[in-house]
């Protein structure tokens, strides 16, 4: 699958997260194991999705919270180790794609500021129409801002992961020579950090069901 394809499917997916659907495809437990799919490893998808799912779990952008874009990381970063899975360097790969997913989830955050803003701009256009009773325009103002988030997300998505493997494969060869070894402990880090932000959560749950 070429990257503008894949791009596609990844900004497809992510409007799962707010703006349509609502049926969590955009979780990396789902997205993850569906690019893994596409992609020729669903062994890996899978892996990948279970790691990155635990670490983005609690971090949910409810109401106007801004949060870091954990979905759409997820998926790029699984993209990059998908696509260089064949480099000999496990680890590495890995590792270096989960510090660009970091990158990218802070990309996102400002790539939904930015969105929200422009939305906030369509709905004042959709409010004056409303009271000039002209509602015809309502579903393409919807479906213009629908395709400008598509577009949004693909562009960074495109950008990232065409970019990335102009330099990756190097660096993985690179780094790997000299640190694939010590990078064994990347996964479970990874892992940690996961358990680390959802305990919180299984102790709030469990402190509920004591008190009811």
């Amino acid at each position: 699958m070429n990257i503008a394809l894949l791009s596609a499917v990844i900004s497809f997916l992510s409007l799962d997260i707010t703006i349509a659907f609502q049926v969590l495809i955009s979780s990396p437990i789902f997205a993850c194991p569906l690019l893994g799919w596409l992609l020729g490893d669903v062994r890996l998808g899978f892996e990948l999705g279970f790691i990155f799912q635990l670490l983005w779990l609690g971090r949910i952008p409810a109401g106007a919270a801004i949060v870091p874009e954990g979905n759409i990381a997820s998926m790029i970063a699984t993209a990059l180790v998908l696509f260089n899975s064949e480099s000999g360097y496990p680890n590495t790969t890995l590792g270096i794609a989960f510090m660009e997913g970091i990158v990218v989830s802070y990309l996102g955050a400002l790539l939904t500021i930015f969105y929200r803003k422009l939305n906030g701009r369509l709905l004042d256009f959709i409010l004056f129409e409303v009271e000039h009773l002209h509602f015809r325009l309502i579903p393409v103002l919807e479906a213009v801002s629908m395709g400008i988030y598509l577009i949004m997300v693909f562009f960074l998505t495109y950008v990232v992961i065409e970019g990335s493997q102009q330099f990756l494969p190097s660096w993985i060869r690179s780094v790997g020579r000299l640190f694939e070894q010590q990078l064994i402990v990347v996964k479970p880090a990874i892992l940690g950090i996961g358990l680390a932000f959802v305990f919180p959560l299984i102790r709030e749950a469990f402190s509920k069901n004591m008190v009811k």
